[in-house]
């Protein structure tokens, strides 16, 4: 558990301290570089044991350098993923430096963009590390690099380039099919959703919800090609009830008037991740497909706070410290007895 005490308590312990005449944007950009680099320094460095879906990875790497693009193309593994493991396999046999790439291309643009929007360090980590992506990123590369490039096209989508977004969402969904749900990402950001807004989006929610199994049934078929699965109870409520107090939070204690235009965006995401995590107790693949926003909720909830309305002002610094505090507790609590894609404990590549 040592590296994941210093990926917590290291950038923790830093952001108490202050460099004279240091602007507070700088400071906090150095103290979350340190939090993703000791993550990055994880993911290349870790043995081939964690992370679940490694072993599967490591027989595809093995047959994909053997054999030829067309021939590999035949596993019905998306051709980015071939591609890159053939490339890999043009200068070693090594499965390591497969780790080493994926797990570069699936925090550098995350670290960007965070590195470009955090507001407070404390409880951006907290909230990170509670988000089921976290631990995937450890297993699922092919889906870890497409939610990385999410991050991408989340750029293009700031700067209205529209063309550059595209083209990103096309390359996500040649390393994960579920990458199709970024198209949805330009639209839904610019979207003005305000509390006017909620008369609609409330009920919208109600049905979605009561309505799950056969709107989710419908769906099923509808990406029956890509992905298989019979509908199921998969209990997974305790995030969906996060998801909605989070979106209350966002709208009840916020000054619309003040807020800019990416944390109306942001907000916007979390309306389509507590939609979307409704399917959630149905099936893993709604969880998959809003794997894409989950990793904007860290980002959102300081944004809100920094936001409040004048009269909330004592209760959200109070949640604050709550919320940083309960969610340090509940990974620490939950996440090594759960150890859902054996990521606990950590292993070097280098031990036995």
């Amino acid at each position: 558990m040592i590296p994941y005490y210093a990926l917590i308590f290291l950038p923790i312990i830093l952001n108490v301290f202050r460099i004279e005449n240091q602007p507070e944007e700088k400071r906090r950009r150095n103290v979350i570089g340190v939090f993703f680099l000791i993550l990055t320094l994880m993911l290349v460095l870790r043995h081939m044991t964690i992370g679940r879906d490694l072993a599967g990875y490591y027989s595809l790497f093995n047959s994909y350098i053997r054999t030829s693009f067309a021939n590999a193309s035949k596993s019905g593994v998306e051709q980015g993923y071939i591609l890159l493991n053939q490339f890999v396999g043009l200068f070693t046999t090594e499965f390591q430096w497969v780790i080493v790439i994926t797990g570069l291309l699936s925090i550098l643009p995350i670290w960007y963009t965070y590195s470009k929007t955090i507001e407070d360090v404390p409880l951006t980590i907290s909230l990170f590390l509670i988000m089921p992506t976290f631990v995937m990123v450890f297993s699922g590369l092919r889906q870890a690099i497409s939610i990385a490039l999410g991050f991408v096209a989340y750029e293009f989508v700031k700067k209205k380039k529209l063309v550059f977004f595209i083209l990103v969402c096309i390359l996500a969904m040649l390393f994960h099919k579920s990458a199709f749900m970024l198209f949805i990402m330009y639209p839904l950001f610019h979207a003005k959703i305000t509390r006017k807004w909620l008369y609609a989006v409330v009920p919208a929610m109600l049905i979605i919800f009561l309505f799950n199994r056969p709107i989710f049934t419908f769906l099923n078929r509808v990406l029956a090609s890509m992905y298989e699965g019979e509908i199921s109870n998969t209990g997974a409520y305790m995030m969906l009830v996060l998801f909605v107090m989070f979106a209350i939070y966002s709208f009840a204690v916020v000054d619309e008037s003040r807020m800019d235009a990416e944390t109306i965006g942001l907000r916007n995401f979390l309306l389509l991740s507590v939609a979307l995590q409704m399917f959630a107790p149905l099936h893993a693949l709604a969880m998959r497909m809003n794997y894409y926003y989950l990793m904007f909720i860290p980002l959102l909830i300081p944004k809100i706070i920094k936001y409040r309305a004048p009269q909330w002002d004592k209760i959200v610094v109070i949640s604050r410290y709550i919320m940083t505090l309960y969610f340090l507790f509940y990974f620490f609590d939950h996440a090594p007895s759960g150890n859902i894609l054996d990521t606990f404990p950590y292993k070097f590549f280098w031990e036995v």
